[in-house]
């Protein structure tokens, strides 16, 4: 609708257009389709890789749990003057932890449960032994070696060395997973 203007004192100032209110504005239902469209391909491409990295966080937080568990045992028979026996073993799909003095006679570390997803350790049942200056004496003389398997059978590998410190690595083992 064009028109003139005027002010209230009667003066013509110019054309005015006066756009009458339409449909117009929002969305249509074809761009909120086509939005959540796009929404849904990324998503299907995205989830694939977060639960792989999510698989391989929760392997690592066992991983790292374990060898935790290993060094606090390592640090009980320095300080109990006493030599430990840790055992890491994987019974019906659990993997537990514990550690007793040598000889059994006292509990140093109850048996604790890892991470659910996490449901194998290669050779196991899997004994590490500390001495009471916290060197390790089981598994020979060189360094010992065992992984920890998840549902997927990837594996991380735990490393006692002679001196009895552990480490934890994001590789695999030459046995393969149970």
């Amino acid at each position: 609708c064009l028109g003139f203007c005027e002010h209230d004192w009667g003066q013509v100032v110019g054309v005015c257009v006066n756009k009458p209110i339409t449909a117009e504005s929002g969305f249509t239902l074809i761009e909120l389709m086509i939005a959540v469209a796009i929404l849904a391909i990324g998503s299907a491409l995205a989830v694939p890789e977060f639960l792989q990295w999510h698989a391989k966080t929760q392997l690592r937080q066992a991983t790292s749990e374990i060898a935790s568990q290993l060094t606090l045992a390592r640090m009980a028979a320095m300080n109990r003057n006493r030599g430990v026996d840790v055992t890491i073993q994987a019974v019906s799909g659990v993997v537990t932890v514990s550690a007793v003095t040598t000889g059994g006679s006292a509990t140093v570390l109850p048996a604790t449960a890892v991470l659910n997803r996490v449901t194998g350790v290669t050779g196991s049942p899997v004994t590490v032994s500390f001495s009471s200056l916290g060197v390790k004496t089981s598994g020979g003389t060189g360094t010992q070696t065992f992984g920890v398997c998840d549902v997927k059978k990837r594996q991380y590998s735990i490393q006692v060395i002679p001196s009895g410190r552990v480490n934890w690595l994001p590789t695999s083992t030459a046995t393969p997973c149970p």
